[in-house]
């Protein structure tokens, strides 16, 4: 298969599964498996995928980032007082702060104690009963404005169990979001809103790594595709979970995590046998 093609099909891969709970590593570990997609190293290609995913939350939440902004600058300046979006940026900034912790500290740990394909399984299962779960239990209608900072960082924490291949990290946060009283379209409003530093944060240490680092002939071409495939189709996969969100609950996504997990575990003792 053309290069040209397969950074297409792993850009779509990415905008799907990063936005929709069902986990964006399972799919690229499986999807790389299959397509056997060798023309640019993994880190390379990640970051180059999740900066077409950082540029579909910047586009389609725009006018929120670009409130937030206005509500941190006017706090700095001392005018934040009462000023709901300044609340909202330092809460969203808070909330950010133990994923960038555990991240930055242990993502190599992780990658070599978690990521293997047995790990997703299970993980991949016990998420799809905590969406079951927590649609029975909890079915809040507050908005991000009802958020407290306790809540806030909670929701935060929560993220970091996605650094973990399967847990998913728009899943985990939906799910902490409902519990902490929010419904299901602000539970990811606020998720996505929070994912937008780390992904910057995420994107800026990884090219870090790669300074110095030729490209070989090609890669160029597959790196470009790949961030205007996750790109685009980011942008309509957020579109598309935020009407979705509004309407419907987390059980069709915790089936689909069940059929996911059975069917990672068939390729594992397929390729076991």
């Amino acid at each position: 298969m053309p290069v040209f093609a397969l950074a297409i099909i792993l850009g779509l891969i990415q905008a799907a599964t990063e936005f929709l709970p069902v986990s964006s590593s399972a799919h690229l570990l499986l999807a790389r498996a299959v397509l056997d997609f060798n023309v640019v190293d993994g880190l390379t290609f990640d970051v180059a995928l999740h900066v077409g995913t950082l540029i579909a939350i910047v586009v389609y939440f725009r006018d929120d980032l670009f409130a937030l902004l206005r509500g941190f600058v006017v706090s700095l300046e001392g005018r934040g007082a009462g000023n709901p979006m300044s609340r909202l940026a330092w809460f969203v900034l808070a909330a950010c702060i133990p994923a960038g912790l555990v991240g930055y500290f242990y993502e190599e740990a992780i990658e070599i104690y978690f990521r293997h394909p047995s790990v997703t399984v299970v993980t991949l299962l016990l998420g799809a009963f905590l969406f079951l779960w927590v649609e029975r239990r909890f079915n809040h209608g507050g908005d991000m404005r009802t958020l407290t900072l306790g809540r806030a960082v909670a929701i935060g924490t929560a993220q970091t169990l996605a650094l973990i291949p399967g847990v998913s990290r728009s899943g985990i946060t939906i799910c902490a979001g409902m519990m902490c009283g929010l419904r299901r379209d602000e539970a990811a409003r606020f998720s996505f809103l929070m994912a937008s530093p780390l992904m910057l944060g995420a994107g800026v240490k990884k090219s870090l790594d790669l300074v110095g680092q030729p490209l070989l002939p090609g890669e160029l071409t597959a790196l470009l595709v790949g961030v205007a495939t996750s790109a685009i189709a980011g942008w309509l996969v957020v579109r598309f979970m935020m009407g979705f969100l509004r309407r419907h609950g987390l059980h069709a996504f915790a089936y689909y995590r069940i059929v996911l997990a059975l069917l990672v575990l068939f390729v594992l003792v397929v390729r076991q046998g």
